[in-house]
Order: structure tokens, then C-alpha cells, then sequence
């Protein structure tokens, strides 16, 4: 076999099959000519840490001169000269790389290939500011293999006096040092995340009591007839005190979700994924009140032509002063849903299908109410016996 030329790569016709044009200076090193045209430099050879025939691609050609692969092959043939394979030493390289990028590239890898991926739209609008104005000034000029557990605990205490930011911050760090180990930017199990105490949320939790109820349902009546807010948002907040659902998915509900005969509302994409929600026939009585409005899909409209209803906060706010209780959030009919749920003899799985939580281990969070349910109980059986 001659010694590869341009003159003779180019000249070499595609086969049915592919086939290799060697070199006869250079062992191993040849020409790959496909059957669509296309000619690839290769260089084959045994390697002599594991003495197993392997071979490596050099480039295209057009991309790649003769000399050029030539050149490549020669060193090649050098290294296994001195007992190193090519192959692993080019892995090697391709780690070595990897460690050495900066956390500021590596974030975007980790946001295209996780957090689009993994967190729904409103999550990562949430997260977008704790990314921007901690995450990345803190971490964004360090290699992303570099950053170890007392960067953590120094960026812990750049939050003095916001710890449950620095907690959410750590929600989001983790994972993406978890994603660098396994997409080879870090050494396997050396997550700096871990260990690290973060402070735990605060569980607030406010139930409303059958007076206050009382007020609040006397309050949205009295704001109803008066005209002073929106029907869709006086609507919304029936809603959320009828359902115990979540605010976003109050809002986001469409008419093609509302099966009003059926009594149930289908969502495609609540928190937890696909999730049917029954409606009481209280609660069908406010969607059957609603207009629907021409060219918006919503059935809580808002400003906007054709958009939902975004914020209920301004008109929540006022709704809460006037029936004399200021500290009740709007999370907090949520809570109070539950807690009415479980004092009416509902059990405590049956209240986590109403909540729509993933597993019955959240709802636990309410068990004490169902305590106190079945210690009227206990005292009602209790009475039997004189």
C-alpha cells in the first residue's frame, strides 16, 4: 500500500461498504471511505495498558489535510511507545476540561439541560432573582470542580439576616453540584452542599374559625353587591375557600378544564402534575355565576384581553380588613379547608386527595386537627359509660 496522499484520498471511489486506505509509513494510521463520500482520517492500534485493538478518529477530510492527520498519528504512536494510550489520555483531557469551565458556564449547561426540564414555569420565575443577585455573583468566576464546603459556608453567611433565602438558595446549589458530578464537570460524591444546615421553613399555619368564616363569607356577600372589586376576583376567593386549592391553580383555570355537570375540574398542569378536582355544589354555583368572556380561554379574566387573572392580592388585602381579620393569608383558606374538612369527620387520606398533595406524609401536617376531632369523639363515647 502506498503512502496516503492527498492524490490518493481523493481519488479513492465510495463502495457499497465502507473501507480503509492505509498508510504504509505510519502504522495503523489510514483513510476511512464511506458509502456516502465522506473520508475520514483513523488511526487504529492496540493499546498497551489493556492490550485491546482500538482505534481513534483523527477528522474529515477537507477538515483535516493529509500531513495534519499525519502529524496526529505520529504523536500517537509516540505515546504508545511510552506505554500511554491515546484514547485515555484524550479522556483524560476531556475531563480535565470539563473541571476546569467556570460555575457561570456551567449554570447554563445545568439550566437548559435540568431546571427547563424539571421545574415548572412559575418555579424558576421565583428563582430568577436569587440566581441572579446570589447565586451567580457569589459562585459565577470560580471552576465549578474548585468550589468546596467552606464556599458554601461562606456564602451562608453572606445571609445574616435572611436565612430562609440562603435554604432556598441551597435548594437549587445541590442539585446542580449532583448534575456536575454525573455529566463529569466534578469527582463523583462531592457534593459541597452536603451536611450544610440550612434553616427550616416555617410551617405558618392559620386556620380560620367558624366565626371568622362567618365574617369573611358575610364580607365577600356585602363587597359582591356593592360592586367594589372585580366579580372574577370575589369569585376566585370563593373558589379557593370551596376547593382548598392552590392560588395558581385558581387563576390558571380554563373552561376547557370546568366539567360543571360532572362537578370537577381537570387540570393538565397543577403543581403535582394531572390533577381532578371535585367541586361541592357551592362551588359549582360560582362558576355557573361567571361570564364567559369572548376571546379568553381564562375563566378568572383579568385586565388584559384574553388573560387570566395574575394578582387577587390588592382586593384580598382589603376583603380580610374588613372582616376584622388581617392576619389570614391567602394560602391560609387552604389551611382553613383542611382544617373544616377534618373537624366534619373527614379522614386525614381523603383530606390528602382533596389537597391534591404527591403522598398522605404532607398532610400529616394537619393530624393534630384530626386529633382533636377524635378526642370529641372519645368524649362523646365517653358519655355512654356515665
Amino acid at each position: 500500500m502506498p503512502k496516503l496522499t492527498k492524490k490518493l484520498v481523493e481519488s479513492s471511489l465510495p463502495k457499497e461498504k465502507d473501507y480503509i486506505v492505509w498508510d504504509d509509513e505510519i502504522k495503523g494510521f489510514g483513510c476511512r471511505i464511506l458509502p456516502s463520500g465522506y473520508k475520514t482520517y483513523v488511526f487504529h492500534y492496540t493499546s498497551p495498558t489493556t492490550k485491546k485493538y482500538s482505534y481513534l478518529k483523527i477528522g474529515v477530510h477537507g477538515n483535516f489535510t493529509v500531513d495534519l492527520a499525519r502529524d496526529k498519528a505520529k504523536k500517537w504512536c509516540a505515546d504508545i511507545a511510552q506505554d500511554t494510550d491515546p484514547k485515555e489520555q484524550k479522556k483524560a483531557k476531556a475531563i480535565e476540561q470539563k473541571k476546569s469551565i467556570l460555575f457561570t458556564d456551567f449554570w447554563e449547561i445545568f439550566n437548559d439541560k435540568y431546571i427547563r426540564e424539571h421545574h415548572k414555569p412559575s418555579t424558576i420565575k421565583g428563582n430568577k432573582s436569587r440566581i441572579k443577585n446570589n447565586i451567580l455573583p457569589f459562585f459565577g468566576a470560580k471552576k465549578i470542580s474548585d468550589i468546596q464546603l467552606q464556599d458554601i459556608l461562606a456564602f451562608k453567611d453572606s445571609f445574616p439576616h435572611v436565612r430562609g433565602n440562603f435554604t432556598k438558595c441551597i435548594g437549587l446549589l445541590s442539585p446542580a453540584f449532583e448534575q456536575a458530578e454525573l455529566w463529569g464537570y466534578r469527582d463523583r460524591n462531592s457534593n459541597p452542599c452536603k451536611g450544610v444546615a440550612t434553616s427550616p421553613s416555617r410551617k405558618m399555619e392559620r386556620f380560620l374559625t367558624t366565626p371568622e368564616l362567618k365574617k369573611l363569607e358575610a364580607t365577600l356577600f356585602s363587597m359582591a353587591t356593592s360592586s367594589k372589586a372585580s366579580p372574577y376576583t370575589l369569585a376566585a376567593i370563593w373558589v379557593l375557600m370551596f376547593t382548598g386549592c392552590r392560588l395558581n391553580e385558581v387563576l390558571t383555570v380554563q373552561w376547557g378544564d370546568l366539567h360543571l355537570e360532572d362537578g370537577y375540574l381537570y387540570l393538565k398542569d397543577s403543581k403535582v402534575g394531572v390533577r381532578a378536582i371535585p367541586l361541592s355544589d357551592k362551588g359549582k354555583e360560582i362558576f355557573a355565576s361567571l361570564q364567559r368572556q369572548d376571546g379568553n380561554p381564562y375563566i378568572f379574566c383579568g385586565k388584559l384581553l384574553g388573560k387570566p387573572l395574575n394578582n387577587i392580592n390588592r382586593t384580598w388585602r382589603k376583603v380580610r380588613t374588613l372582616a376584622g381579620i388581617p392576619d389570614v393569608r391567602i394560602h391560609d383558606l387552604r389551611h382553613s379547608f383542611a382544617s373544616f374538612a377534618l373537624k366534619q369527620g373527614v379522614d386525614l387520606y381523603t383530606v390528602s386527595k382533596l389537597l391534591g398533595h404527591k403522598n398522605i406524609a404532607t398532610t400529616t401536617r394537619y393530624a393534630h386537627l384530626e386529633l382533636e376531632h377524635l378526642k370529641e369523639a372519645t368524649n362523646k363515647v365517653a358519655r355512654v359509660f356515665g
